[in-house]
Protein backbone atom coordinates (compact mmCIF):
# COMPACT_ATOMS: atom_id res chain seq x y z
CA UNK A 1 0.00 0.00 0.00
CA UNK A 2 1.25 3.48 -0.74
CA UNK A 3 0.21 6.50 1.29
CA UNK A 4 -1.91 9.03 -0.57
CA UNK A 5 -3.84 12.11 0.43
CA UNK A 6 -6.06 11.64 3.46
CA UNK A 7 -9.57 10.60 2.47
CA UNK A 8 -12.72 11.80 4.17
CA UNK A 9 -14.11 9.10 6.46
CA UNK A 10 -16.89 8.77 9.01
CA UNK A 11 -17.62 5.95 11.44
CA UNK A 12 -20.62 6.24 13.76
CA UNK A 13 -20.29 5.54 17.48
CA UNK A 14 -21.71 2.00 17.27
CA UNK A 15 -19.96 1.09 14.01
CA UNK A 16 -16.63 -0.45 13.14
CA UNK A 17 -15.47 -3.97 12.39
CA UNK A 18 -14.63 -5.86 15.58
CA UNK A 19 -12.23 -8.64 16.39
CA UNK A 20 -10.96 -10.28 19.56
CA UNK A 21 -7.39 -11.30 20.27
CA UNK A 22 -5.35 -12.18 23.36
CA UNK A 23 -8.23 -11.39 25.73
CA UNK A 24 -8.89 -7.94 24.26
CA UNK A 25 -11.36 -6.51 21.74
CA UNK A 26 -10.50 -4.16 18.90
CA UNK A 27 -13.07 -1.95 17.13
CA UNK A 28 -11.88 -0.36 13.88
CA UNK A 29 -12.87 3.30 13.59
CA UNK A 30 -10.68 4.28 10.60
CA UNK A 31 -8.92 1.67 8.49
CA UNK A 32 -5.91 2.41 6.33
CA UNK A 33 -8.14 2.04 3.27
CA UNK A 34 -10.57 4.65 4.62
CA UNK A 35 -7.72 7.15 5.15
CA UNK A 36 -5.97 6.62 1.85
CA UNK A 37 -3.15 4.80 3.64
CA UNK A 38 -2.11 7.68 5.88
CA UNK A 39 -3.43 6.47 9.26
CA UNK A 40 -5.55 3.92 11.06
CA UNK A 41 -7.47 4.24 14.30
CA UNK A 42 -9.22 1.78 16.58
CA UNK A 43 -10.66 1.46 20.07
CA UNK A 44 -9.00 -1.24 22.11
CA UNK A 45 -11.13 -2.62 24.95
CA UNK A 46 -8.99 -4.46 27.49
CA UNK A 47 -10.02 -6.17 30.75
CA UNK A 48 -8.09 -5.61 33.99
CA UNK A 49 -4.62 -7.14 33.95
CA UNK A 50 -4.41 -7.51 30.16
CA UNK A 51 -2.09 -5.52 27.97
CA UNK A 52 0.56 -5.57 25.27
CA UNK A 53 4.17 -6.67 25.93
CA UNK A 54 7.19 -4.49 25.26
CA UNK A 55 7.45 -3.79 21.54
CA UNK A 56 8.68 -1.29 18.96
CA UNK A 57 6.91 0.11 15.90
CA UNK A 58 9.87 0.58 13.58
CA UNK A 59 8.04 2.65 10.95
CA UNK A 60 4.88 4.10 12.50
CA UNK A 61 4.18 6.77 15.13
CA UNK A 62 1.41 5.91 17.61
CA UNK A 63 -0.95 7.87 19.82
CA UNK A 64 -3.02 6.59 22.77
CA UNK A 65 -6.07 8.49 24.07
CA UNK A 66 -7.54 6.87 27.18
CA UNK A 67 -11.33 7.00 26.94
CA UNK A 68 -12.01 5.09 30.15
CA UNK A 69 -10.04 3.15 32.75
CA UNK A 70 -6.40 3.28 33.76
CA UNK A 71 -3.21 1.98 32.17
CA UNK A 72 0.27 1.37 33.48
CA UNK A 73 2.56 2.40 30.61
CA UNK A 74 6.18 1.56 30.05
CA UNK A 75 8.12 3.69 27.56
CA UNK A 76 11.77 2.75 27.45
CA UNK A 77 12.85 2.37 31.09
CA UNK A 78 10.17 4.77 32.40
CA UNK A 79 6.89 3.46 33.86
CA UNK A 80 3.91 5.68 34.69
CA UNK A 81 0.11 5.64 35.00
CA UNK A 82 -2.37 7.19 32.59
CA UNK A 83 -6.13 7.60 33.08
CA UNK A 84 -9.26 8.70 31.23
CA UNK A 85 -8.60 11.89 29.28
CA UNK A 86 -4.83 11.35 29.08
CA UNK A 87 -2.95 11.23 25.77
CA UNK A 88 0.41 9.58 25.07
CA UNK A 89 2.30 10.09 21.79
CA UNK A 90 4.98 7.56 20.88
CA UNK A 91 7.45 8.18 18.07
CA UNK A 92 8.46 5.23 15.92
CA UNK A 93 11.42 3.31 17.30
CA UNK A 94 10.50 3.83 20.98
CA UNK A 95 10.01 0.59 23.01
CA UNK A 96 6.71 0.62 24.89
CA UNK A 97 4.17 -1.59 26.65
CA UNK A 98 0.98 -1.24 28.64
CA UNK A 99 -1.30 -3.17 30.93
CA UNK A 100 -4.70 -2.30 32.36
CA UNK A 101 -4.40 -1.19 35.98
CA UNK A 102 -7.24 -1.13 38.45
CA UNK A 103 -10.33 -3.30 38.58
CA UNK A 104 -12.24 -2.21 35.46
CA UNK A 105 -11.67 -2.48 31.74
CA UNK A 106 -9.91 0.22 29.80
CA UNK A 107 -11.05 1.72 26.50
CA UNK A 108 -8.26 3.35 24.52
CA UNK A 109 -8.43 5.08 21.15
CA UNK A 110 -5.21 4.24 19.33
CA UNK A 111 -4.13 6.02 16.17
CA UNK A 112 -1.13 5.15 14.01
CA UNK A 113 0.49 7.38 11.39
CA UNK A 114 1.25 4.80 8.72
CA UNK A 115 4.28 4.19 6.57
CA UNK A 116 3.80 2.97 3.00
CA UNK A 117 3.92 -0.76 3.79
CA UNK A 118 1.96 -0.85 7.08
CA UNK A 119 -0.97 -3.25 7.33
CA UNK A 120 -2.35 -3.32 10.86
CA UNK A 121 -5.66 -4.77 9.68
CA UNK A 122 -3.87 -7.96 8.54
CA UNK A 123 -1.61 -7.98 11.58
CA UNK A 124 -4.47 -7.88 14.10
CA UNK A 125 -6.46 -10.44 12.08
CA UNK A 126 -3.41 -12.72 12.31
CA UNK A 127 -3.43 -12.46 16.11
CA UNK A 128 -6.98 -13.84 16.43
CA UNK A 129 -6.85 -17.24 18.11
CA UNK A 130 -3.32 -16.85 19.49
CA UNK A 131 -2.77 -17.01 23.24
CA UNK A 132 -0.66 -14.35 24.98
CA UNK A 133 1.61 -17.19 26.12
CA UNK A 134 2.42 -18.03 22.48
CA UNK A 135 4.98 -15.24 22.40
CA UNK A 136 6.96 -16.58 19.41
CA UNK A 137 3.92 -16.80 17.12
CA UNK A 138 2.62 -13.40 18.24
CA UNK A 139 6.06 -11.91 17.58
CA UNK A 140 6.22 -13.51 14.11
CA UNK A 141 2.80 -12.13 13.07
CA UNK A 142 3.76 -8.64 14.24
CA UNK A 143 7.24 -8.79 12.71
CA UNK A 144 5.67 -8.99 9.25
CA UNK A 145 4.33 -5.47 9.94
CA UNK A 146 7.63 -4.05 11.24
CA UNK A 147 6.51 -4.36 14.86
CA UNK A 148 9.18 -6.04 16.98
CA UNK A 149 8.15 -7.71 20.23
CA UNK A 150 10.97 -7.64 22.72
CA UNK A 151 9.70 -9.16 25.97
CA UNK A 152 6.78 -9.09 28.38
CA UNK A 153 6.60 -5.73 30.19
CA UNK A 154 8.48 -5.23 33.42
CA UNK A 155 6.43 -2.65 35.27
CA UNK A 156 6.13 -2.02 39.01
Amino acid sequence: MTATDVSQAHTSAGDGAQLSFMGMELIWKVTSEMSGGSLCSFVQVAPPGTGVPLHIHHRDDEMFFVIDGELRMQIGAEAFDVAAGDTVVLPKGKPHAFRVAGDREARVLMTLALSADSDYESMFAGLVGLAPSDFERVAAVCSANNVEFIAPPVMP
